[in-house]
């Protein structure tokens, strides 16, 4: 019933005229640069409009769908000038090394009423790095434009690496260098089990025969009637022997992972929660999530992560999270345990994109909760219970950097 009023909505929404608000929303500026990380490539993607493309480049950017009619990446002598400015005006150095971009696509994008029919040139380029780079040294040289009036800044949206940075260029400061993340502990939630503490089994018929055999043979005693109780002690203790457990008076029943561990539990766990929006089937998607959290808060924490990535353009559309980012995890630890759980104060932000049109939108949520990270038999360790404290949202991070 929800889909088919979701559905009805949306063909509303398709017949009615985008306001000037919406237009606004799609309008990219004149410059636009995304940069990719990978481990064997890195990528940077620009989207000029034609007119700063023309005065930049001294190229006509309208027979860009004329020169690869074969789509075999053969750009000829336009691609060739295309290259050469950008290792003139804006080169990538790949570890202290100039590397020489490959275009890898070409695009001319006609404008149309969302964005006031605004022509833009797409670059998608590739720099081959062959394993993580350690150090990208990024240069931005050209801020005059066609008008006479020049660019205040030119910002670089990167992602990759377990990593998001917005990188601002300006005529006085032109360079940016980047280096990956260090690399946060892991743990595998299935394979640490929590330290359970065995009970003493004390043999306590054996050890009442002893008492009573020391007794008897160094005792004195007045009368035989004095020897019969121990006598009895001594024969019950050899003929029905019988344990009795005591919890170890020196260790607790329930030994918890050490603090440093406790918190790479809950870091690989809640980051996980995330990696499973990647899919987009809601069977694997819960399938995912099952790995991280308990049935029992599945449902919920579905619907508020799923809400928490909804980003409104001129439809709904969940934004691809680019990086979670663990600001602080402070792990309460009880010091007498009755069960394998403790509590996580966790404030962390999520970094997601939405790319249409030629452009994208990104989205920071930031948050705090209070969670309980519970050892299931079975299962593994699992988030069992979760209490949002607060969250802060910045809808549409482009905004953010104009």
């Amino acid at each position: 019933m929800k889909s088919t009023g979701l559905a009805v909505l949306l063909l509303g929404l398709s017949l009615c005229l985008p306001s000037a608000g919406q237009a606004m929303d799609h309008v990219p500026g004149p410059l636009n640069v995304e940069v990719t990380v990978g481990e064997s490539e890195t990528e940077v993607y620009l989207l000029i409009d034609e007119l700063l493309f023309r005065h930049w480049f001294q190229l006509e950017p309208t027979e860009i769908p004329d020169l690869d009619p074969e789509s075999v990446g053969d750009w000829g002598d336009f691609g060739q000038r295309v290259v050469t400015w950008l290792e003139r005006e804006a080169p990538l150095q790949v570890d202290g090394v100039q590397v020489i971009p490959v275009i890898d696509d070409l695009e001319w994008q006609e404008g149309f009423d969302l964005n006031d029919f605004l022509n833009y040139v797409g670059i998608t380029l590739k720099y081959p790095t062959k394993s993580l780079p350690q150090e990208l040294e990024f240069l931005w040289s050209r801020y005059d434009t066609e008008d006479g009036f020049p660019l205040e800044s030119v910002y670089m949206i990167l992602t990759g690496a377990d990593d998001f940075q917005i990188l601002r260029f300006r005529e006085d400061d032109p360079f940016q260098i980047w280096n990956p993340p260090e690399a946060r502990p892991v743990i595998d939630p299935e394979s640490v089990a929590p330290g359970l503490t065995p009970p003493l089994n004390l043999k306590l018929g054996w050890l009442l025969a002893i008492l009573a055999l020391a007794r008897l043979g160094l005792g004195t005693f007045d009368s035989w009637g004095a020897r019969v109780p121990w006598l009895v002690l001594l024969l019950v203790g050899i003929v029905a022997p019988f344990d009795v457990s005591v919890s170890h008076p020196l260790k607790p029943a329930i030994q918890l992972p050490k603090a440093e561990d406790s918190v790479a539990l809950f870091e690989t766990l809640h980051r996980n929660i995330y990696r499973a929006f990647d899919y987009e089937d809601e069977g694997q998607i819960y399938d995912i999530l099952a790995r991280s959290v308990n049935e029992e808060i599945l449902p919920d924490l579905y619907d508020d992560v799923h809400e928490s990535l909804m980003m409104k353009i001129e439809e709904q559309a969940i934004s691809k999270v680019e990086t979670v980012r663990n600001i602080e995890s402070k792990v309460d630890l009880p010091e007498n345990p009755d069960r394998p759980a403790y509590d996580v104060f966790a404030t962390w932000e999520v970094i997601g994109t939405v790319k249409h049109y030629g452009h994208g939108h990104w989205r920071k949520n930031v948050s705090r909760a209070r969670y309980t990270v519970e050892w299931i038999e079975g299962l593994g360790w699992r988030l069992a219970h979760c209490e949002l404290i607060d969250q802060r949202r910045i809808d549409d991070g482009q905004e953010s950097v104009k």
